[in-house]
């Protein structure tokens, strides 16, 4: 399964003195309404979410996955799952201000990619959240990543940002087209369609 994210505002580091969680769940937010489209959407994710589990009285598969992350009073729905046996391959492209190039002195890309992955999984503990609840459309709360150890591949380019994003020339203003790739790499009947 391939498809795409976008991002576009604040692209923070994260580091040691400061993780950001306020910034890093912002930006879960802006990924959520695009999974849970594709989620919709998708054929086979679409049927997957609305199918019944026999041993759960008629529950959704989707609403028993919510209920198994439900914490710190959101119910999350993690794409890629180790009990699923899926892996995820990200190509970030990053539109930056500034010119092309520079990656490695590019403001500390390492840290910012940190708190991209960091946005893309389940939080970890209630302090992640940065203080947010649930606001309306957020049960369940969708995200790409039950985990970031479940990223195999990371390929990075970046590029100049030729359009402002938002109303300043904010050098932390970025541009982000993620392709996500989904691959299953022990088969089973659940991952089938990932194929």
């Amino acid at each position: 399964m391939e498809f795409r994210l976008t991002y576009e505002g604040l692209l923070l580091g994260s580091g040691n003195k400061n993780n950001r969680p306020a910034h890093k769940h912002d930006i879960r937010k802006a990924f959520h309404p695009q999974l849970k489209r594709l989620w919709e959407e998708h054929h086979f994710l679409n049927r997957l979410a609305t199918k019944e589990q026999r041993q759960l009285s008629g529950e959704t598969y989707l609403n028993s996955l919510a209920n198994q992350y439900g914490m710190f009073g959101y119910r999350f729905a993690p794409l890629v799952r180790k009990r699923d046996s899926l892996l995820c391959a990200l190509d970030i492209l990053v539109l930056r201000p500034g010119a092309r190039g520079g990656i490695v002195n590019a403001g500390d890309i390492d840290n910012r990619l940190k708190t991209l992955f960091d946005a893309l999984r389940t939080p970890e503990n209630a302090s992640e959240l940065g203080g947010a609840a649930p606001a309306e459309g957020e049960d369940p709360f969708f995200c790409l990543l039950e985990n970031d150890n479940l990223i195999t591949h990371i390929a990075v380019e970046t590029d100049r940002l030729l359009a402002p994003v938002g109303d300043s020339e904010n050098d932390n203003n970025v541009r982000l087209v993620i392709t996500v790739k989904i691959e299953p790499y022990a088969g089973n009947i659940f991952n089938s369609g990932f194929r």
